[in-house]
Order: C-alpha cells, then structure tokens, then sequence
C-alpha cells in the first residue's frame, strides 16, 4: 500500500520545545566514531580488493594473461551493454580547412565521428614534405580548460613533430574547447552508467578513432603509431595504448596511477572516467602498464607535481613493479622514465617535451634525423579563434545518449495480475540484489556510551558490517515513556540534523534508532569529498547504494534482536537515503512494518533530466538501476510493507 501525504511546512508541524530541541543537537552532533576512523575502514576496504599484479614464470605466460585481459576489460569494462552500432562501424571523418603555414607543415582541420550523433573536432598537423609513409603520433589533452586543444604546449608539440617529418593529430577532449558543455562534463557519464550502458565507453570511442583517423590516412605509417598526453591527457594514453596495440610506442604524462596510492592522496583520485566501474575486479592500473609490454613506452611524472601523482610515489607505483615485465620479455630497454625536475610541476614544458622528441626520434627515426632539441616555434602558436573546427548544432552529449537510452526504462516491468506480481518481486529481489552487489550480512554492535541526557535515554553503538565498514548509531528514547515501536531515522544530511523528527517520534513513544550509512553525516572523510571515495567503491565492484542498503539492513536486524521486536519502522528523509530505505526494505520487508520516505525523487530519471551532477548523488547513480528498477518498482517491491510517502 502507498499512502501520500502533503506536509506543510508551519511554526506547528514541530511542538518540540526549544529545551529538548537544544538536548536533542548536542546529543546529535557528539561523534560516535573516532577521529579519521571512517577514512582509515574506507581506505582499507578499497585496499583490501586491490587485484594484485602477479609477475609469471615466463613471458609467454604473461602474453597470454596480457591479452586475455585486454580483452575482458574491453567486453566487460568498456563496452558494456554498449549499442554496437556505437563501436563497430569506421568512423566518419569531415575534412575542412587547411591552414598553409609555410613553415614545413601545414594545419589539416577536421572532425570524426566518436560514435552516432558525437562528433570530435581535431586538428591534424602535417609535414609539407612528401616522403613515403611517415609516423604519426595521437595528442591528447588534460584539464586545459576553454583553451582546449588550442593550449600552447600542446600546438608548440604537435608543430615539433610536423617538424621532424611526423603526423600530429590533436582531437578536442570532453568539456573542453569546441566542447565546452556542461553536458560534457566527465562525471556526467554516470547518466549513461545509471541506464546500465558503460559511459566510459565514450571517452574510450573519442580517443580510439583518433588512431582510426591516423591509421586511415593515406601517409600513415600504421605500424609507428605513438600516443602521448599530460594529465587526463596522460589518463587517456595508458587506457588506449594498454587496451589498443596498433599504438606501438607510448608517453603518457602525469595521468596515472595505482589504487593503492589513490586511496591515500586525494589529488591522485580523478574524475569517474578515470575510476570505471568494475575495473579493479579485472586490472588495475598496474596491470595496464605491464600490458604496454615489450612495446616502447615513456612514463613521464613530475617531481613536485602540483597536481596529482608526485613522481616519488608514481615510480613506486607503476614503473619500479613493472620493469621485471620487461626484463621477461628480453626488452627492458623498451621502458624508460622520466622524471622532470624543471619546472617539477605539473607540466608539458620544454624539459618534458625533448624528453618526448628524443623518446620518440629513437622509436621511429633513422639515427640521421635524430634532433633531440625542441624546434623554436613559440611565434607560431595561434589563436583559439584561428584553429576553430566547427560541430553540429546537435551534437551528442552525455545527456542525449542517456535521454536517449532510458526511453524504454526500466526493462521488465510488473504486471496487475497478483501471481505474476508474486513471481515478479522474487525475481526482482534477486536482480535487486545482483544490481546492488549486496552480500550476506554479518554484523556485530558495541556500546560507545549510555546514559540520560536531559529527558531522553542516550546510547551510543557502532555496529560494524562484514567486519569492515561501521555505521554509527544513538539510540534516543524519553525517559519517562515505556519501551516503544522501534524507528530507524536517517537523512542525507546525516542524523545530527535530525533533532525535530526525534522530539516528535519520541514523544509517541518511539524508540529511535537514528544512522549514519556510509557517506552521510558522520560516515565521510573530513578531508576529502565523499563522491571522490565512491567512485572508488564502484571501480573496485562494490556498490555505495549497495553498501547503504546492507547497512541499514543489519540495523533493522540488529534492531529486532536487540529490542525484542519482529518489526521495526524505517525513515529515510532525501533523495539518497528514502531510496536506502526503499531498498532495504525491499530486500528485508519481513523485517519492515511501516515505511516512510520524505522529500523522495519521483523517478530515478529526473537525475538525468534535472541535470543533477554526479558529484552530488553518487550513490543513486548506481550502474544499471534505472535498468530495472525506477522508485514506482521499488516501491512495489517493499509491498506487503505500507510505504508512505511525505512531502515537505
């Protein structure tokens, strides 16, 4: 049963007095867990799934495991329930303007198709020399900002390269340049995640038909394709060149690097594209560069890098375990290091560049040509304005593909009829339950603190699941009121914020068993933003939603063991935490009498057609959700349990 209530906010909805109300906030916002206690368990649990990099005895061994690899992550990973309309076609490639530069090069511009409707402007730098078949290297950039692929070093680069007989293509990057729409912005691949199709795959397809470009381009020479980038740029280097072996020499820059350090520094986590769901469950970066063996590669990191992944811990990270890979293979001369101390920031300066060009001179240039010194070309770097491309007016963005995609969600609907009903909700808590990654529970509470606090019972637990993450929890009664019916109250705002519905629920006489799940209130690190950590969870194949719903349900467990009750109440106050309730009730409605969600989302859809940023829902946007389940479902699935929904 579903029972709507209009709630209007008045100075009367609330009669606690201002005295218990004052009680209520301190005994809300005294802390349950210690100090740092949550980030150490969250750190530790994405520590602990780690998949480890294990060298084999042969190098045949590793070839094998290598391609094996690529290949999982590619079906599993990448293109997940992606349209195969969206990868298996060649590209379409619009050609426009050429910029005669007289010079030695000239400036090609063009535009690919990544996948139907998602056009990718880029420019293509081009010895005027004619010669026989000539290397060619993909550029891609980082976080450059409106500048896109215009910034400079990356024209002075690509200008280098033409220079030195070389093709240099430079593909605009999401939400930059040509780009720059907030429906470009990288988190918002969640919108296609959401539906159950890989967003990563975007990002994937953007870059890979850059190589289709080069490769297709009548002076390539497709066996001497490199790949390089800063930053993202760097980001977009390691994937493609790991998962893509056309690329034959690589130079990723500052783009990367293991779990293991990107759990401990906040700088190293990056966007949601650079922690995909379910990769660690296959790979973790560690393994894609080893897959780089024996072809060259180039690892360039900054010695005090003022943004991400400082060299001191990158070189103990993802080059010192992976030379032994090399050595197997007979070719440790393949893999260098880099290391830039000048300027040592975050950069593709000119240290960082002669590095590349004497990098890249040995890989694909006859010893004759070798000109390890940049070429000066600082007067010839031009304006945005000069080297715009164009795009469609209806070009492609994450929120049209998602748009798109969910038309037809969720899949599997139930029926009227109550036996198909029945054999639905069984089916649907196993899918719930695969969707969620939700496991067998074990749990076990300990008292923090007991005691009275004005006219209310205090006590204080941390109840620990699968002896890995706590939630915390104070149980409030009044002092003068017999045991009650037992509520479990949370918020997205976390339970300190909850002091009038706790005044209200105890003055009936409830117990209140008011939470913190994982990400809410207490149960965040103080130093780094709670999305920052959930995208992590979901890279190593768990899910936030998933983790909330088990939590909340060893509560309600707990709870009825521990009160002596069959069934307790559940109250989830916002978006996130109604559809924990949802969720977990679902699963656990034997466990359920009543149900009571507030200020709820009426569809999981309005996250992609409100425009709602990842950043601020991570855990709703949980992959493939929306595929099966929107809250009308949801809600079904709590049924015999009496859902109530409340508006404020």
């Amino acid at each position: 049963m579903i029972v709507e209530l209009c709630l209007i906010l008045l100075p009367s909805l609330y009669t606690a007095s201002e005295g218990d109300l004052n009680i209520l906030n301190k005994i809300l916002d005294q802390p349950i867990l210690a100090q740092n206690e949550f980030k150490f368990e969250i750190q530790r649990f994405l520590k602990n799934r780690i998949p480890p990099l294990e060298l084999p005895d042969t190098w045949e061994e590793w070839e094998d495991k290598s391609d094996t690899l690529r290949k999982k992550i590619l079906k599993d990973i990448v293109f997940h329930n992606v349209p195969k309309n969206w990868y298996k076609n060649k590209p379409q490639v619009v050609w426009g303007e050429v910029i005669e530069t007289q010079k030695g090069y000239r400036i090609r511009k063009l535009r690919y198709e990544a996948l139907p409707g998602l056009w990718i402007p880029a420019l293509l730098y081009e010895p005027v020399k004619e010669s026989e078949k000539i290397p060619a290297v993909l550029n891609v950039n980082g976080h450059v900002g409106p500048p896109g692929k215009t910034i400079d070093y990356e024209q002075i680069r690509c200008i280098n390269l033409a220079k030195r007989g070389i093709l240099a293509l430079h593909p605009e990057w999401l939400v930059f340049g040509e780009l720059s729409h907030d429906d470009y912005k990288h988190n918002r691949l969640a919108y296609l995640d959401l539906c159950g199709t890989s967003g990563l795959s975007v990002f994937f397809l953007a870059m890979k038909r850059g190589i289709d470009v080069l490769e297709g381009y009548s002076r390539t020479d497709a066996k001497r394709i490199a790949m390089t980038g800063l930053s993202g740029g760097g980001w977009q280097t390691i994937i493609l060149s790991s998962l893509d072996t056309r690329i034959s020499a690589t130079a990723p820059n500052a783009g990367y690097i293991g779990l293991d350090y990107r759990a401990d520094f906040r700088g190293d986590i990056g966007d949601l594209e650079q922690n995909p769901n379910d990769l660690l469950t296959i790979a973790d970066y560690t393994h894609l560069t080893a897959m780089l063996a024996p072809r060259k590669a180039l690892l360039i990191y900054n010695e005090k890098d003022d943004c991400c992944f400082q060299a001191y811990r990158a070189r103990k990270s993802v080059f010192e375990p992976i030379v032994p890979f090399y050595q197997l293979a007979g070719k440790e001369e393949n893999f260098q290091y880099h290391e830039n101390r000048v300027p040592g920031t975050h950069n593709y300066d000119k240290d960082n560049r002669e590095q590349f060009y004497r990098f890249i001179n040995r890989c694909f240039l006859p010893e004759s040509e070798w000109n390890d010194s940049e070429i000066p070309s600082d007067d010839e770097v031009m304006k945005y304005e000069d080297l715009l491309v164009g795009i469609p007016e209806n070009n492609a963005n994450f929120f049209t593909l998602a748009s798109e995609l969910m038309k037809d969600l969720p899949r599997k609907k139930p029926k009227d009829n109550p036996e198909d009903m029945t054999k639905w909700q069984i089916k649907a808590i196993k899918k719930l339950r695969k969707i969620l990654r939700v496991k067998d529970m074990k749990f076990q509470a300990s008292i923090v603190s007991e005691g009275t606090e004005g006219n209310f019972m205090v006590k204080r637990y941390k109840l620990t699941v699968n002896r890995e993450l706590t939630i915390p929890m104070a149980v409030i009664s009044r002092i003068d009121e017999k045991p009650g019916p037992v509520v479990i109250l949370m918020s997205d705002k976390g339970k300190r914020t909850l002091g009038e519905e706790i005044s209200e629920l105890t003055k009936k006489g409830m117990t209140v068993i008011a939470v913190d799940p994982i990400f809410t209130g207490e149960s965040m690190s103080e130093d780094c933003p709670f999305w920052q950590y959930a995208q992590m969870v979901s890279a190593v194949g768990e899910r936030t939603l998933g983790i909330q719903t088990a939590q909340v349900s060893a509560v309600m467990s707990w709870a009825c063991r521990e009160f002596k009750v069959d069934k307790v109440t559940v109250y989830g106050v916002g978006w996130n935490t109604s559809i924990v309730a949802l969720t977990a009730t679902g699963l656990h409605n034997s466990l359920v009498k009543e149900l009571y969600i507030r200020d709820y989302p009426e569809s999981l859809k309005i996250l992609i057609e409100n425009h709602v940023d990842y950043e601020q829902k991570p855990a709703l946007f949980c992959f493939g959700l929306l595929e099966r389940f929107d809250i009308p479902e949801l809600t079904m699935l709590c049924s015999p349990v009496q859902v109530i929904k409340e508006r404020r």
